[in-house]
C-alpha cells in the first residue's frame, strides 16, 4: 500500500510541507530535506534523505499532543490527560 493511500491526511501535509534544502549553506548540517513539525510548534524534522524524513514525519504525525494535526493524536491527548 502507497503512503498516499495508508496516511492520506498526512500524505498532503508532507507534499505540500517537505522541502530540500541541501542548497541552503546555513541549514546543511541539519539535514538535506525539512518538514514543520505536525504540532504547529514552529519547529522543524530534518533529515538526510527523502525516505528518513517520511519516517520521522509520520512517527511525529501520530504523536500524542493536542495541537496534533492528526485525529488520532488529539484524541489520545484527551483520553490520557482528561
Amino acid at each position: 500500500m502507497r503512503n498516499s493511500e495508508a496516511h492520506p491526511e498526512a500524505w498532503q501535509f508532507y507534499v505540500e510541507q517537505a522541502r530540500n534544502i541541501a542548497q541552503e549553506p546555513e541549514l546543511v548540517h541539519l539535514g538535506n530535506y525539512r518538514i514543520p513539525k505536525p504540532n504547529m510548534s514552529g519547529d522543524f524534522i530534518y533529515a538526510l534523505t527523502v525516505e528518513e524524513l517520511w519516517s520521522k514525519f509520520i512517527r511525529a504525525w501520530y504523536a500524542i499532543d493536542i495541537n496534533s494535526h492528526s485525529v488520532y493524536g488529539k484524541i489520545q491527548y484527551i483520553v490520557q490527560n482528561f
